[in-house]
C-alpha cells in the first residue's frame, strides 16, 4: 500500500497508456511469475471490463504491439539478462538481493514493442511482488475475493515514466498460521471444498498472501469433527507442489516438527497409542516419521520446525524435557544432514513457545543456525527478544505472534480485537531488537482478521513505511485501497476503524462480563456503550451511501464489527443492569431482563445476515460461540448468557419501604431490597442507612454534575417532587411521574458556583417527596474551594487526582514520544523515543495540588501491558514527589524462574495493562509535583492517579481531573 507509485488512471508527462497492453513473461522464467501475470491479465479485465490481455510465453516468437508490460526476474529472464546486457535497463539497485523488485518505462528497448513497462525483480517473489503491486495501483484489492471488494473500474490505465524501486522488505519471511480454525473457518472449507483443506482452497490463500508481500505460511492444523483433522501435505498431494510454484514457503506449527503435520502421527502406520507421542518410548518410530517429512520437503522450499513437545501441543511428558529436547535435536541435526547434506543444509527455526522458552533459558543449547522464533505471551505481549550476544547467531530470530489465541486465562477468536497500536508498538521493538528473519501471525479463521492482517504484514514489509501517529492514515489507506470510493469516504471509514481500534483496546470482547465496567461510579458502563452506540450510529449513516457493489465489502469490514461489538457491549452492561435494578427491586429489572434477551437474538440475527451475505459465500464464518464462558479459558460449545433476573412487578412491596426507590451515583444501596429496620415511609433513611442516600462530593473543580435516580417498586403510578434548600443547588427534572410500567427518573444535580458562599462545606438535604406519602432525604456534599491564581496543576476533587500520562509539564523532550492511540487512555501514551539512551532519559513532570491532608496516600501508575524481553535488563521507571525520590522500580515482578511469565498476569493480560500502586506523603496540602523517568523503551505510562480516599471501583478508573493554569506562568 505504501509503495512507489508506477500506475495510474490519468495520464501524465511522458507515460504509456497500458490499458491493452499484452503482458509478456519468458517461459525459462518461474513458474510463479507466469502465474501472478496470468493474474495480472484477469485484473486487467477486472478493472476495464475489456478482456484479459495476451500473455506471451516466448519472446523469441514475432508479436507485434504498441505497447507491452514485460514480467521477469534477474536470475531466469532472458529479456531482462538480455536488457540489462544492452544496458538498457540498470538493475544495479535490486541485483542480488532479497525480493527487491523495479520499474521503469522502456523506449525501442524491446523486440516487437515500441515502448514497454519493465517490472524487474530481483528474484522470483521480487518479480511476484512487483506484479501484485501493479494490480493494486491499478485497482485491484489484495483482498478482493476474501472481502468481496469490487475493483476500482477505468477505461484507461497508464504506467508513469519514472523509475521505482522497492524493498528489500523489513522482515525476511513473512507469514501466517491458520489455527483454531474450528467450528468457523472449518465449516466454510467443509462447505465451499469438501472434506480436506484442498489446493483449490490454499491456491486462495497463496495468492492472498503473496499479494500482501508475505511468503510463508504455517497451513491449517485443527481437528474438525465430523472431518479427520488437516495435514497440508496429505490432505491433497498439490498441496506441497503448488505452494512452491507460487513462490510461498511452507513450514508447520510450534509444535508440528520436521515438517509433518501432527495429524499425520495419528494416521501414520506406526502410531501406537500405548507409546504414543513419546520421544523416549517412541524414539525408533518417531524417528522415521521425521525422516520421512524432511525427504519430503527435499525438493520444496521449506523452513523446517525443530524441537517437539507434547501431545497436544502441551509439554513433553519426561523426566527431564531439556535433555530429551537435545537428544531429538541431535537427532533431527542428523536427519537433516542425511537429506539435504548438512546439518544447516535447510532453514530450521525453533519456537521458543511457553515451557520451551523456559528450557531456553536454563541452558537448553540450540544451534546457531537455527533461527530462534520467540513469541508473545498469546495476547500481543512479546516475551523475549534477541539478546546483544544473540544478535550475532547465524540462524537469527523472529516472532511467532497471535491476533487470536485459544487457551487461559480466556479464548479469544470470534472477531478482531486487536489494538493496531499496542501491535505496532511491539513489533516495532521486535525489530529493532533484530528478531526479523521470521514472523508468522496467527490469524485464526483468517477472514476476521483481515484488518489487522494487513497492518502487520504493511509493517514487515516495510516497517518505517508507518508510524504509530500515522495509524488513521494507514486505515485512510487500506479504505482507499479496498472501497474506491473516493476521499471523503476513505476518510470517514478511517475515522470509524480508528474509534473501533480504540474501543477493543479497552478490552477484549470474550474478556467482558456484565461485572466488568462499573454502572455506579464515573459513568463508566454508560460512557462504554455511548461510545459503540455513536461509532455504531456513524457506521450505518455512512453505509446509507456505499454504493451497492461495495456493500458486502463494507459490511464485513466496517459495519459488521462495530455493529457486533456494539451489541455485545450492551448485552454485557443490560446484564448488568439486569442484576442490580433487581436487587435494588426496580420494576425496571424485567425491563432489562428483555432487553439482554433482545439484544441476544440480535447478535445471532447478525451471524445469519453475514452468512446469508451474497447467497451464504461465508456461510459459518461467524459462527464461534462468544458468549458463556465459565472459569475455564475453553470457548464455549454454543451462545449462553446466564443470571437473568426478574422482579415480581404486580407485588407491592412491604409497605414500609414505600413506592419509590432512591438509587445515587457512586453506591449500589445499603441492604438494597429488603426490608430496613431503621427506616420507613415516613422516616428517612438514618445511621447506617445514610450512605445509600448519599451522592459524591460537588466541588468547583469535580464533575459538572451528579445524579440520583427515582425508580417505582410497585404496582401504582406515582407522582414525585424533590426540593432544593438553596437556589444555587439545581435538579432537574424536579418532579414528575413514575409508572409500574414505564422507565426510571434520573435527577440532574447541578451548582452555580458563582453564588455558592466562599468556603463553603456542608452536608446538603434534597426532600423528596411522593403522591402516596413517601419522603426520602438525598444527601449532597458540596465543598466550595479555591485556588491560588499562580497555581499551576490538576486539582484534587471527590478525593483523588487523575492525570493522563501524556499531560506532562516539561517543554518537548527529545528522550520521550506521545504514542497517541495506544492503551485505554483517549490521548495514549508515552514512552522513551526509539533509541534514546535510557541513561540520558529526563524526568516527566507533572503538577497537582490537593485540598485533603493524607500522610498516606495512595499513586497509582497505570502502564500499557509489555513484558521484559532482555533477561539482564529488566524494564524500569524511578519516580520523585516533590524532589523527594521514591526509589527505582520493576515494571514486571521478577519471575520465580527464567522463561515463565510473571506473577500478575493472568488478570493484567486481561486488563491490558499494569497497575503499580506506590504510598506517598501528602499530609501538607497544597501544590505538588511528581517526577516519571522511564528506562526502557517498552515501558508506555498510560495514567496517573492520586488518591487521597476518594477513589472509587471501576475499570477504567476516574477520568482526568480538571487542570488549572496558573495566571503567571
Amino acid at each position: 500500500m505504501y509503495e512507489s507509485v508506477f500506475a495510474s488512471h490519468a495520464p501524465s508527462a511522458g507515460c504509456i497508456d497500458i490499458t491493452n497492453a499484452p503482458i509478456l513473461v519468458d517461459k525459462e522464467d518461474f513458474e510463479g511469475i507466469h502465474i501472478a501475470a496470468e493474474a495480472l491479465a484477469e485484473d486487467f479485465a477486472r478493472v476495464t471490463g475489456k478482456g484479459a490481455s495476451l500473455i506471451i510465453s516466448n519472446l523469441s516468437q514475432d508479436f507485434d504491439a504498441e505497447v507491452a508490460i514485460v514480467l521477469g526476474s534477474i536470475t531466469r529472464s532472458p529479456t531482462i539478462q538480455q536488457l540489462v546486457q544492452d544496458g538498457k535497463l540498470d538493475v544495479t539497485a535490486i541485483d542480488g538481493q532479497w525480493e527487491c523488485y523495479m520499474t521503469m518505462v522502456l523506449h525501442d528497448a524491446i523486440k516487437g514493442a515500441k515502448r514497454a513497462l519493465v517490472i524487474a525483480g530481483s528474484d522470483k517473489r521480487g518479480a511476484i511482488y512487483g506484479v501484485y503491486t501493479l494490480s493494486d495501483q491499478i485497482g485491484v484489492s489484495p483482498w478482493y475475493w476474501w472481502a468481496d471488494v469490487p475493483p476500482k473500474q477505468s477505461s484507461e490505465i497508464y504506467a508513469l515514466d519514472v523509475i521505482t524501486k522497492n524493498g528489500p522488505p523489513s522482515v525476511k519471511y513473512r507469514g501466517i498460521f491458520i489455527n483454531d480454525e474450528a467450528p468457523s473457518l472449518a465449516g466454510w472449507v467443509h462447505e465451499k471444498y469438501g472434506p480436506k483443506f484442498n489446493v483449490d482452497f490454499y491456491k486462495r490463500v497463496f495468492e492472498l498472501l503473496l499479494r500482501l508481500k508475505a511468503n510463508f505460511l504455517w497451513p491449517a492444523m485443527w481437528f474438525g469433527f465430523p472431518h479427520p483433522g488437516s495435514s497440508f501435505f496429505m490432505d491433497d498431494p498439490l498441496n506441497q507442489e503448488t505452494a512452491d510454484k507460487y513462490g510461498i514457503v511452507m513450514s508447520t506449527s510450534h509444535h508440528e516438527p520436521m515438517q509433518r503435520a501432527m495429524n499425520e502421527w495419528f494416521d501414520d502406520p506406526y502410531y501406537e497409542p500405548e507409546k504414543s507421542w513419546s520421544w523416549s518410548k517412541n524414539k525408533p518410530k518417531i524417528t522415521k516419521y521425521f525422516q520421512e517429512g524432511a525427504e519430503r520437503a527435499r525438493k520444496y522450499e521449506s523452513y523446517i520446525t525443530m524441537g517437539m513437545r507434547g501431545h497436544g501441543d502441551k509439554a513433553m511428558d519426561a523426566e527431564d524435557p531439556p535433555a530429551v529436547l537435545e537428544d531429538v535435536l541431535a537427532t533431527q541435526r542428523s536427519i537433516i544432514k542425511k537429506a539435504y547434506g548438512d546439518e544447516d543444509g535447510v532453514h530450521q527455526l525453533m519456537a521458543l513457545y511457553k515451557e520451551v522458552q523456559e528450557y531456553y533459558e536454563n541452558g537448553l543449547h540450540i544451534p546457531e543456525d537455527i533461527t530462534l522464533l520467540f513469541a508473545d505471551d498469546n495476547f500481543g505481549t512479546v516475551r523475549r527478544l534477541p539478546s546483544e550476544e544473540e544478535s550475532s547467531r547465524s540462524g537469527g530470530a523472529g516472532i511467532y505472534y497471535h491476533l487470536e489465541y485459544v487457551g487461559a486465562p480466556r479464548s479469544y477468536k470470534w472477531l478482531n480485537s486487536n489494538s493496531c497500536a499496542k501491535v505496532w508498538q511491539q513489533l516495532e521493538q521486535t525489530y529493532n531488537r533484530g528478531a526479523k528473519d521470521i514472523w508468522v501471525f496467527n490469524v485464526g479463521d483468517l477472514k476476521p482478521m483481515e484488518v489487522p492482517l494487513t497492518f502487520v504484514l504493511t509493517l514487515a514489509w516495510d516497517l518505517r513505511s508507518l508510524q504509530m501517529n500515522q495509524l488513521q492514515e494507514f486505515f485512510y489507506t487500506f479504505a482507499e485501497h479496498t472501497f474506491h470510493l473516493g476521499p471523503a469516504v476513505s476518510q470517514q471509514c478511517s475515522e470509524l476503524l480508528l474509534k473501533y481500534d480504540r474501543l477493543v483496546a479497552l478490552r477484549k470482547h470474550e474478556h467482558i462480563e456484565p461485572d466488568t465496567f462499573s454502572l455506579i461510579n464515573y459513568g463508566e458502563a454508560e460512557d462504554i456503550v455511548r461510545r459503540w452506540q455513536e461509532l455504531l450510529s456513524q457506521a450505518e449513516e455512512l453505509d446509507k451511501s456505499i454504493a451497492a457493489p461495495m456493500m458486502p465489502a463494507y459490511f464485513q469490514l466496517v459495519l459488521h464489527p462495530i455493529k457486533a461489538s456494539y451489541i455485545y457491549v450492551a448485552l454485557r452492561v443490560a446484564q448488568a443492569k439486569n442484576r442490580l435494578y433487581a436487587v435494588q427491586r426496580r420494576n425496571t429489572a424485567n425491563t432489562w431482563a428483555y432487553e439482554a434477551l433482545h439484544l441476544f437474538e440480535d447478535d445471532f440475527n447478525l451471524s445469519e445476515e453475514y452468512h446469508s451475505l451474497l447467497n451464504g459465500k461465508w456461510n459459518h464464518i461467524m459462527r464461534q460461540p462468544h458468549y458463556g464462558y465459565t472459569q475455564s479459558w475453553h470457548a464455549p460449545s454454543r451462545d449462553m448468557i446466564s443470571g437473568l433476573s426478574f422482579v415480581q412487578n404486580r407485588q407491592d412491596s412491604n409497605p414500609v419501604v414505600g413506592w419509590i426507590g432512591i438509587a445515587v451515583e457512586g453506591t449500589p444501596g445499603i441492604r438494597p431490597g429488603l426490608t430496613n429496620e431503621e427506616s420507613d415511609r415516613t422516616h428517612p433513611s438514618r445511621r447506617d442507612l445514610v450512605a445509600g442516600v448519599t451522592l459524591p462530593s460537588m466541588e468547583p473543580y469535580g464533575p459538572k454534575s451528579r445524579y440520583f435516580e427515582i425508580y417505582c417498586r410497585g404496582s401504582k403510578s406515582v407522582s414525585w417532587a424533590v426540593t432544593s434548600p438553596h437556589r444555587w443547588l439545581s435538579l432537574s427534572p424536579s418532579s414528575g411521574t413514575i409508572q409500574p410500567k414505564g422507565g426510571d427518573e434520573r435527577v440532574k444535580i447541578s451548582v452555580d458556583w458563582a453564588q455558592v458562599p466562599l468556603h463553603f462545606d456542608d452536608m446538603l438535604l434534597v426532600d423528596l417527596r411522593s403522591s402516596l406519602g413517601d419522603f426520602e432525604q438525598i444527601h449532597i456534599p458540596v465543598k466550595n474551594r479555591t485556588l491560588a491564581a499562580d497555581a499551576t496543576g490538576f486539582v484534587e476533587a471527590d478525593g483523588h487526582i487523575s492525570i493522563n500520562a501524556t499531560s506532562f509539564i516539561n517543554p518537548p523532550l527529545s528522550s520521550y514520544r506521545i504514542l497517541p492511540f495506544i492503551g485505554r487512555t483517549p490521548t495514549g501514551g508515552v514512552a522513551l523515543a526509539a533509541g534514546a539512551p535510557a541513561s540520558q532519559s529526563d524526568y516527566l513532570e507533572y503538577t497537582f495540588i490537593t485540598f485533603t491532608p493524607k500522610a498516606n496516600a495512595t499513586l497509582f501508575l497505570e502502564f500499557t501491558l509489555t513484558l521484559d524481553t532482555d533477561t539482564k535488563a529488566p524494564i524500569i521507571y524511578d519516580i520523585q514527589l516533590d524532589d523527594k525520590a521514591l526509589g527505582s522500580h520493576r515494571l514486571v515482578s521478577q519471575v520465580e524462574k527464567p522463561g515463565k511469565l510473571p506473577g500478575g498476569w493472568h488478570e493484567s493480560v486481561m486488563d491490558n495493562i499494569w497497575s503499580h500502586r506506590h504510598s506517598v506523603d501528602l499530609s501538607l496540602p497544597g501544590l505538588h509535583t511528581l517526577r516519571v523517568r522511564l528506562q526502557n523503551e517498552n515501558c508506555v505510562l498510560g495514567k496517573i492517579v492520586v488518591d487521597l480516599g476518594g477513589v472509587r471501583d471501576s475499570y477504567l478508573g476516574p477520568p482526568e481531573s480538571f487542570f488549572h493554569q496558573g495566571k503567571y506562568r
